[in-house]
Parts: structure tokens; C-alpha cells; sequence
């Protein structure tokens, strides 16, 4: 009931236009409050993604275009150089926003990357290391291919029971292995996927893998390409596991280690990372004593919402989650007014 008043009262902000009054009073003020950081994952249309996860298809090409067009209409697109920057004191410009990509698509380089140049913006993009320099398949995509392909209707997966795929949409079955994935501790994710793409029945193999990488998976040449055309880069872990999930003992492999992967690619100094899911680390001392012993300075959440610049915690910083239902009305109200939106 709540989320639904707020959606409404959304919608006749809209309507009534007190988004852009707001965002206009934002970008006209000399001391912004706010920084607006706002997440990606995939940039393409829904028939490029259809064989993977479809769920972190943020954007098509002309939804994103629609984006950064309000971004450069209403705000000041900042650099990640600008936000550090700031945590040692220096001015921001009015409304700032800075633009984020998670994971390391082919389509970030591929569609994304000329949009961002054309509207003179310069994201960062976060780097899941593991996929990338070891030519492997993103562990929610692997799943979702298995699910998509399986010819096994019903079977058992450990710690979660009986599946059964309804062939017209098999999205539930899809998600329901996702949770897993991101809720159990200690979860040999390699071993997991084997054996559910075994029970599946489902045609895995190296070969498959192999094809879906090259057309989806970034290589360290494209990175570097980011990099030369402007482009901020940090680290996503190596194997995109939930922090909370893993061992203290491989906390240091994730963190540290997928830091000096990048490190060793691009030679520069990574000390920013945005956590896989994105659940704050506040409260979690262990968490927090293995990033900064990893290196890190800055650490972004999936805590959707604007990031007040009165009170950071460097490890833990917001940013909007970008839905694929964004509309720019819809977008401008929820970084104009946030407290009205889920």
C-alpha cells in the first residue's frame, strides 16, 4: 500500500512538473547536498540479451541516450577523480551525478561507450576480474543459459528442493537459483553449476561457453579501451560472490586480488570498488577491516538512493539502481524527489 502511494505521488509530481522545478533549484545551487549515482549494468536491446539473465539489461542504446540528454540538461556529470576529490575537500560542481556500470559487458565498449562520448560523460565501470581474464561466463547468465536450455522439467537442486520449469516463462526457476547463489555462505560456485546444469540435463559445455563470452563477456583489451577513451575503471571482486558470503579466509583473493589483477592490466592504481549486489557494509567490521586492508578507498552500494555529501561513509556510498521501467519522467522524480519513489 505504502509503495504504491509513493508511486502515485510520483506520477502527479510528474505530472505537475516539481521534478524539474527541483532539479532546476539543484543545478543552480553553488553548494550541492547530493550526489546522484546512478548504476548500469547492460546497455542492448531485450533481443541481444535473451539467451542470458535479461534481468541486468538496465537500458536499450535509446533509453540510455534519454538518460545522459536529462543528465547533461539538469545536472553536472562529475568524474570519479572529482568524487574523490571532494573526500579530501574540494568543491563539487551544482547537482552532481556520476555514471556507473557494474560486471564488464561486451555492450558497455560496444553501445554504451560512443553514447557516453557523444554526450561528453565519463563513467566508471567496474570490473568483475575473473570473467573477464579467464574467459568465463558470469555466474547468473551461466544460470540462466542452464535454466533457458534445460530438458529436464523437474529435478532436485541441494538446499533448495524440487524445481519445476514452466516452459512458457521459466524466469521464477531462474531467479529462485539466483537468491541461492547470493544468500549461502561458503557456496562452491563451480561445483554448483556443473551439477545443476547435470540435473537440468541441460547441453553445458566449453564450447558453449566459449561462444557466449566472446559475444558478452568485455576482454582486458576492451578495458584498457575505457580507459584510453577517458573512462574511469574499478574493481567488482573477482568472482562477483555477495561479500557476506564468503569466507573471511577468501575475502583477501576477492578484494586484493582482483585489485591487483587490474592493476597489472592497466598499470594504475585501483583503489575503488563496487560491491557484487551492493549490500552495505556499515555494519560489518569484518568487511570493512579486509577492504581497507585490500586498499580500498571508496566502496559503492546497490542502497538505492542519492548519496548525501554532509555525511559519507567512504565504504559505503549509495547509488540508484537504473530499471529498465525508467522513463525520464520517471527517472527525474526519483533524482529530484527520492523519498516519493521505491
Amino acid at each position: 500500500m505504502r509503495l504504491r502511494l509513493r508511486a502515485r505521488l510520483g506520477a502527479a509530481a510528474g505530472w505537475l512538473h516539481l521534478d524539474r522545478v527541483v532539479l532546476g533549484l539543484h543545478r543552480r545551487a553553488p553548494s550541492p547536498r547530493w550526489l546522484a549515482i546512478l548504476n548500469y549494468h547492460r546497455v542492448a536491446l531485450p533481443s541481444d540479451v535473451a539467451e542470458t539473465d535479461a534481468g541486468v539489461n538496465d537500458a536499450t542504446p535509446a533509453s540510455f541516450e534519454s538518460h545522459l540528454r536529462l543528465v547533461r540538461e539538469y545536472c553536472s556529470p562529475i568524474t570519479l577523480g572529482d568524487f574523490l576529490g571532494h573526500l579530501e575537500g574540494r568543491p563539487l560542481p551544482p547537482n552532481p551525478v556520476l555514471v556507473t556500470f557494474d560486471d564488464g559487458y561486451r555492450d558497455n565498449v560496444d553501445v554504451a561507450l560512443p553514447i557516453l562520448q557523444r554526450y561528453g560523460v565519463r563513467a566508471v565501470f567496474f570490473i568483475a576480474t575473473h570473467y573477464v581474464g579467464g574467459r568465463r561466463l558470469y555466474w547468473w547468465d551461466r544460470i540462466s543459459w542452464i535454466v533457458k536450455h534445460a530438458r529436464r522439467y523437474e529435478f532436485d537442486v541441494p538446499g533448495v528442493g524440487t524445481l519445476e520449469i514452466d516452459e512458457r516463462d521459466r524466469s521464477a526457476v531462474e531467479r529462485r537459483l539466483h537468491r541461492l547463489v547470493k544468500e549461502r555462505p561458503n557456496l562452491d560456485l563451480e561445483t554448483f553449476l556443473d551439477d545443476l546444469a547435470h540435473r537440468a540435463d541441460a547441453p553445458w559445455s566449453r564450447a558453449v561457453e566459449d561462444d557466449l563470452v566472446a559475444r558478452h563477456v568485455m576482454t582486458w583489451d576492451d578495458v584498457r579501451a575505457l580507459r584510453q577513451a577517458g573512462m574511469d575503471v574499478g574493481s567488482h571482486t573477482r568472482t562477483h560472490r555477495v561479500l557476506q558470503t564468503v569466507p573471511p579466509d577468501e575475502l583477501e583473493g576477492e578484494l586484493a586480488g582482483s585489485r591487483s589483477d587490474l592493476e597489472t592490466e592497466l598499470g594504475e592504481e585501483i583503489r575503488t570498488i563496487a560491491y557484487p549486489v551492493g549490500r552495505p557494509v556499515a555494519q560489518n567490521p569484518v568487511l570493512r577491516h579486509a577492504l581497507e586492508a585490500a586498499g580500498y578507498r571508496l566502496g559503492l552500494t546497490y542502497d538505492t538512493g542519492r548519496q548525501s555529501l554532509r555525511a559519507i561513509d567512504p565504504l559505503d556510498v549509495r547509488r540508484f539502481a537504473i530499471e529498465p521501467s525508467d522513463t525520464d519522467r520517471g527517472l527525474r522524480v526519483r533524482m529530484a524527489l527520492p523519498w516519493l519513489l521505491p
